[in-house]
């Protein structure tokens, strides 16, 4: 058949019918022959496809049609559908004049003349593009909202799965409360702490597992905790055993009876009995030690004061006898050897007083001590042998100026000090003594250096601050200076260090607390 012809034609019927199909605008409506090429062409062919009518009547479907459509015969495939059913349905991507894309649905019928004979296709295409694109958008919606379902879904049992083991396998015991203070779940950890399984003693209170000695502590924690929802509270207490002894328990409860996922009381504890035994034992050590400490300190009293009466009387008694045996020179010799040694034992009984002394002064009242004052009021005491040595003391208080401490340690500590500075100078050097302080990694550092002889530390260090520990017998001296200064300022809190070098002086470095320094 002529392509040009048109197998509806004839009738007054087919010309209005024609008529009608040219003029739909949102349907494409055209008939190709048995081979895929256009008869017919309306309005609403051109509206979706681009084309003209001029420009595809005599051309094949298939420009319509994707490359990969082309390649896979799939119009062959939808024309052979109609012919096989009468009519076939199809949707997919169509190609228009400029190039771009849209979704196509396409209804195929097969077209027959009188004699039964196929003289070709009537093709019906809708644009399904804005239909096809909410589809695809809802889909893609769709699948993310499952993959947010499966990821939350797979997140939520990781984390049930992550909690529940964090709960069996807690250092601390879990147990949950309710409002009767009836335990109705035991964690695993909980159960390997206190000893009591799952299910046991669920009809009796928390509290009758409590030492009777902290029981009322423990109620009156629980009236307050119920009062105030959501607010952690705090007690140590021995509890019972499973297998009847008592063990110290840390715990914390937190009343969540008002947060539906919780309904219960919360309680986290955990076995603190090693620490709770070791402080007792500290305690118990450390009343011992404060108690033999009083003890030393009362018998070295008695003897401190009880001798002095005793050596004042021998001491007489020996002037008395050194008048009296003049002729006799070895017994007078032997007199003047006794005089010495009661001499020395005097001495011994008034060192001990004065150590005593550093023991009852660190109650003394803690007041504001200027270092400027007080380094002037030493100055003072101290002008005779300045001025004997030709001495220089210098003084920086300007990062730390007030201090609160015991006046009396301070003068004794400064005073000491200073005056081992001037005694163990250089021979034709004169002494020069530097004093400052600097705040430094939160404490505050006193620094006294001087230009004098210096320490053989690896020889003496160990022995720097003994009792009676004198390392230069050029000079007269106790050995009992430096054992006031590091006794009085450890007694203050702090500590002392030093460095010295033989020949290149020697520096003292007092460190005590930043909380001394006193306000400006």
């Amino acid at each position: 058949m002529n392509i040009n012809e048109s197998p509806l034609d004839g009738s007054v019927d087919e010309k209005l019918f024609k008529l009608l199909v040219a003029n739909v605008k949102d349907y494409a409506i055209y008939l190709v022959d048995p081979n895929g090429y256009i008869l017919s062409w309306n309005e609403g062919a051109q509206h979706i496809k681009g084309y003209r009518a001029d420009e595809v009547i005599g051309r094949h479907i298939s420009i319509f049609y994707l490359n990969d459509d082309v390649e896979k015969k799939r119009l062959r495939h939808n024309l052979n559908q109609a012919l096989k059913h009468g009519m076939y349905e199809s949707e997919g991507w169509r190609v228009r004049k400029d190039g771009t894309l849209y979704w196509a649905n396409n209804v195929l019928t097969t077209l027959y003349n009188d004699s039964g004979h196929l003289i070709g296709f009537a093709k019906v295409t809708r644009d399904f593009t804005e239909r096809k694109l909410l589809e695809e958008k809802q889909a893609q919606i769709n699948t993310e909202l499952e993959r947010r379902v499966k990821q939350n879904t797979e997140q939520i049992i990781a984390n049930e799965l992550r909690f529940r083991k964090l709960i069996e396998n807690s250092y601390e015991g879990i147990s949950l409360l309710d409002e009767n203070l009836k335990v109705f779940y035991r964690s695993p950890s909980a159960e390997r702490i206190n000893g009591w399984q799952q299910g046991e003693r669920e009809v009796t209170s928390a509290l009758d597992i409590v030492h009777p000695d902290d029981r009322p502590a423990v109620m009156l924690l629980f009236k307050e905790m119920l009062k105030k929802p959501a607010e952690a509270f705090f007690v140590t207490c021995r509890a019972l055993h499973g297998k009847g002894y008592y063990l110290w328990l840390e715990c914390v409860f937190t009343n969540m009876l008002h947060d539906e996922s919780f309904k219960a009381i919360v309680c986290n504890f955990r076995d603190i009995t090693a620490q709770k035994n070791a402080e007792l034992e500290r305690e118990k050590v450390t009343l011992d030690l404060v108690q033999r400490n009083k003890d030393l300190e009362q018998f070295a009293y008695i003897i401190s004061h009880n001798l002095r009466a005793p050596v004042a009387n021998i001491t007489g008694l020996s002037t008395l006898l050194q008048h009296t045996m003049t002729e006799d020179q070895e017994s007078a010799d032997i007199l003047k050897a006794l005089a010495k040694s009661i001499d020395n034992l005097d001495d011994v009984i008034g060192d001990l007083n004065q150590i005593l002394q550093v023991n009852n002064e660190v109650n003394d009242k803690i007041e504001k001590v200027s270092l400027s004052h007080l380094f002037k009021e030493i100055q003072i005491g101290l002008s005779s042998i300045i001025q004997k040595n030709d001495a220089t003391l210098k003084c920086d208080f300007n990062e730390v100026e007030e201090i609160l401490s015991l006046k009396g340690f301070m003068y004794s500590i400064f005073q000491n000090l200073i005056i081992n500075s001037i005694k163990y100078h250089r021979p034709g050097v004169p002494p020069l003594v530097n004093i400052r302080t600097e705040l430094k990694d939160d404490c505050i550092h006193i620094y006294f250096k001087d230009n004098g002889k210096g320490i053989d530390l690896k020889k003496y260090g160990n022995h720097l601050f003994g009792l009676y520990k004198r390392f230069d017998q050029t000079v007269k001296g106790k050995g009992i200076g430096l054992f006031m200064v590091k006794m009085q300022v450890e007694r203050l809190g702090g500590s002392i260090q030093v460095e010295s070098e033989p020949d290149a002086g020697t520096e003292f470095t007092l460190k005590f607390p930043a909380s001394i320094k006193a306000e400006e």
